[in-house]
């Protein structure tokens, strides 16, 4: 997953060289999970523009262009909790099955956010531990936003990674959602089994600290040491096509769960310095100020979907100081207000 101005379509000629790409595992969960539940395994292929040949090879890469039109087929039906729940580890590939046969659930997770980005850096949550909590935090990226089936299939998907590294029936401290709450949200309330936050900045799972302590039930040193010299082999393959500008747009989009994201805070996230920063975003015809306009923009469309939001807690959760500018920024955005925006839609 990437946001819009990363999300490069594939060549017409079929030549998907250059290209974003997510690991064809993954894909291939998502198809098998869907026909699970009752999708037609040839309708999403021909919908997606997927042959058998691109996904044979587990390790393999599929144009995220691909994944995300597989996406817009799947989420024509309300399957993204249950569909989560299939696809766990598996639409990790390999790292899923090191993943497994590590000593601890810190060893596991800790592979996960090492190799996250072999799978797709906005397809899999970023990993943060604090001294009493494990937190999954991922920034859903607008085209699978909208989708909301992605938001749900990601959520359900760590917990059950979860469940399955742990062997118990684990539930998260606190979640959050990047989407408006349904019209019945007892399904999710079931699953999770603790308090749910809807329209967040985040799409974001909190566990108990404690659980990376736990042995794991498949644990393997020989295994996984196996396993993880595979997972650095197609680490060190792994073409490099994430601009500097798709990786601020990723730590803008947490940052924005804190406020006004600043451009000190988001230089230090990625290593850089300030100066290094907008150099090279100038180089890629952007700029720092662009990027957060373009997130909230974003940001701001999807928490309209949520009709308890006025516009005042909108412009709020924005980062905005006063409603004032977030309705002077809308209507350069949109040509509209928020409320004939909301009215119309």
């Amino acid at each position: 997953m990437t946001a819009p101005a990363t999300l490069v379509p594939p060549a017409a000629n079929g030549d998907d060289r250059g290209v974003i790409t997510v690991l064809a595992a993954l894909t291939q969960a998502v198809i098998e999970g869907a026909v699970a539940l009752g999708d037609d395994e040839a309708a999403l292929r021909a919908a997606a523009g997927l042959d058998a040949d691109q996904l044979a090879e587990p390790d393999g890469r599929v144009p995220l262009a691909r994944h995300l039109a597989l996406w817009t087929a799947v989420a024509r039906r309300p399957i993204g909790l249950a569909l989560g729940e299939r696809v766990g580890l598996t639409g990790l590939g390999v790292v899923g099955y090191a993943m497994q046969h590590g000593a601890t659930v810190g060893d596991a997770t800790g592979c996960l956010a090492r190799y996250r980005a072999i799978v797709h850096p906005d397809a899999v949550p970023r990993i943060e531990v604090g001294p009493t909590q494990l937190r999954f935090v991922q920034v859903v990226p607008p085209p699978f936003a909208r989708l909301r089936e992605p938001i749900d299939a990601q959520a359900a998907a760590t917990l059950t990674v979860m469940r399955i590294l742990t062997g118990r029936a684990v539930s998260p401290i606190a979640v959050s959602l990047q989407r408006p709450a349904p019209a019945d949200p007892r399904a999710h309330e079931a699953l999770f089994g603790c308090p749910i936050e809807w329209s967040a900045a985040t799409t974001e799972l909190r566990f108990d600290g404690a659980l990376r302590a736990l042995p794991l039930p498949r644990a393997d040193p020989r295994l996984y040491g196996y396993l993880t010299r595979r997972v650095e082999e197609l680490a060190a393959s792994l073409p490099s096509t994430a601009s500097l500008a798709a990786r601020a747009r990723r730590e803008i989009g947490l940052l924005l769960a804190e406020g006004e994201p600043r451009l000190s805070a988001v230089a230090r996230r990625l290593a850089l310095s300030e100066r290094t920063m907008h150099r090279r975003l100038r180089e890629e015809a952007t700029g720092f100020a662009a990027l957060v306009d373009e997130a909230r923009r974003e940001r701001a469309l999807l928490l309209l979907d949520d009709a308890r939001l006025s516009a005042s807690e909108i412009s709020f959760l924005l980062g905005y100081a006063e409603p004032a500018a977030f309705f002077r920024a809308f209507r350069r955005w949109t040509g509209e207000t928020p409320q004939s925006r909301r009215a119309r839609a």
